[in-house]
């Protein structure tokens, strides 16, 4: 390359950098350089895709504000949220399971969105269920926006719900509606192999800490008492449990522990029915084969129920105003067209969005939706990650054989006992500085 040749893209060089630095001072001196936000969340599967879509409409409808995107897996997300936020250098906005909240509230994280709420142009709060908005009010503040309710349900195999018979008066495959109902469809729909054992199972349990308190509503099940304490060997809690021990050990409706069919046998059409999120029809979707259904799950105790939880979206406090302007106004875009992200396999948490008729065209997400009035969320607790690990442990000794449902959840309310007491302890600590 020649000396001429060289002064030249040098000095190319230098007039682009200029004009990049003219425009970014002439951007500065209008007011309007674009915002950037920095959006944290775990939609690591098809839902990830979807909400990267809705992501980008925002940006094209909204020149003045550049959202930036990053998934990462549950399992590392609040220890990576968590690290960012103490350092103050995390995402502007991100999404809390709405178990998680308490936690990440106490930490002074998230941000206060109570205007989102009132005032002109606001969401009115009869919009939501109260047990959805009461997910995000602490006292008379707002600290996030509910954007979904992922209510667990029954997913059921339709062919072979048919050939079983449970079919209703058009021909169509129905769900079983009780209990005596649901282990004669798990019965009929077992298939035994040439080998004498199944190769098709009428049940399996997914996540089985879950499937277990997806059924402690139906029970009146619950996890404290009135004053704050454990409570979690009370007569609805061990009822819950021992239907599902009775699965296993008494009737042999499900597989084996050790064969870890659950979802995957679901998939593979090894299993007919199980109890799972409604995130999980995202997976579905992409099967070309496979006909299935979703219905309400039976009652299997006193009444009809189930969990569920919520997708919150945050912002990060201690933002400027031209950043929590523009999160907020993000914020109600997703709110607003959460019919969109519906589709992922979610329920909208919006009233007025569950009534669209699009929303009543998507099977399995509508009839999820039909257990609202009945379902229950986990307890606002700041221990609740300590909670699930130890009804992990419970629910694995009873299904596997190694303890009875009431010596499992004795020792597992002792140890949550603990945690409250130590948690509230440091807070005491804390309170005193």
């Amino acid at each position: 390359m020649g000396t001429k040749t060289s002064l030249g893209l040098l000095f190319l060089v230098a007039l682009i950098l200029g004009l990049e630095r003219s425009d970014l001072r002439c951007q500065a001196i209008s007011g309007h350089r674009s915002v950037e936000l920095n959006f944290w969340n775990g939609f690591t599967g098809p839902d990830g895709r979807i909400m990267l879509g809705i992501v980008r409409r925002f940006n094209e409808a909204n020149p003045d504000v550049v959202v930036s995107m990053q998934r990462m897996d549950w399992a590392t997300y609040y220890n990576k949220l968590m690290v960012a936020a103490v350092d103050g250098r995390g995402p502007e906005i991100f999404v809390l399971q709405s178990s998680s909240l308490p936690r990440m509230h106490r930490a002074g994280f998230v941000s206060n969105v109570t205007d989102m709420f009132k005032g002109p142009n606001s969401i009115p709060e009869s919009d939501f269920d109260p047990l959805v908005i009461g997910q995000v009010k602490y006292g008379s503040e707002y600290i996030g926006l509910p954007l979904d309710i992922w209510p667990f349900g029954l997913y059921c195999n339709a062919d072979l719900l048919k050939q079983a018979g449970y079919v209703d008066a058009q021909g169509r495959p129905r769900a079983p509606r009780d209990r005596e109902e649901f282990v004669q469809a798990a019965r009929k729909m077992q298939h035994i192999g040439p080998d004498g054992l199944p190769d098709v199972w009428g049940y399996a349990l997914t996540n089985w800490r879950m499937n277990y308190q997806s059924l402690l509503p139906q029970f009146d099940g619950h996890y404290f008492t009135a004053d704050g304490r454990a409570d979690l060997t009370n007569p609805g809690n061990i009822a819950a449990l021992t239907f599902l021990q009775s699965l296993n050990q008494g009737q042999r409706l499900i597989p084996p522990p050790e064969n870890g069919l659950g979802w995957v046998g679901y998939r593979q059409k090894k299993v007919a029915m199980v109890i799972d999120g409604i995130f999980m029809v995202g997976d579905l979707q992409r099967l070309e084969d496979f006909n299935y259904v979703g219905f309400p799950i039976p009652v299997i105790g006193k009444h009809p129920g189930t969990m569920a939880e919520s997708h919150v979206l945050c912002v990060r406090s201690g933002l400027d105003e031209s950043h929590n302007s523009a999160a907020k106004r993000f914020l109600r875009f997703l709110s607003d067209n959460s019919i969109d992200w519906a589709k992922a396999g979610q329920v909208p948490a919006r009233r007025s969005v569950r009534a669209n008729p699009e929303f009543k065209k998507m099977p399995v997400q509508y009839a999820f939706s039909k257990q609202i009035p009945n379902m229950s969320y986990l307890p606002k607790t700041t221990i609740i990650f300590e909670m699930n690990l130890e009804l992990d442990v419970a629910v694995e000794k009873v299904i596997r054989g190694r303890a009875t449902p009431m010596e499992a959840l004795k020792v597992a309310n002792d140890h949550v006992q603990a945690f409250l007491n130590r948690d509230k302890a440091e807070r005491i600590g804390v309170d005193a500085l």
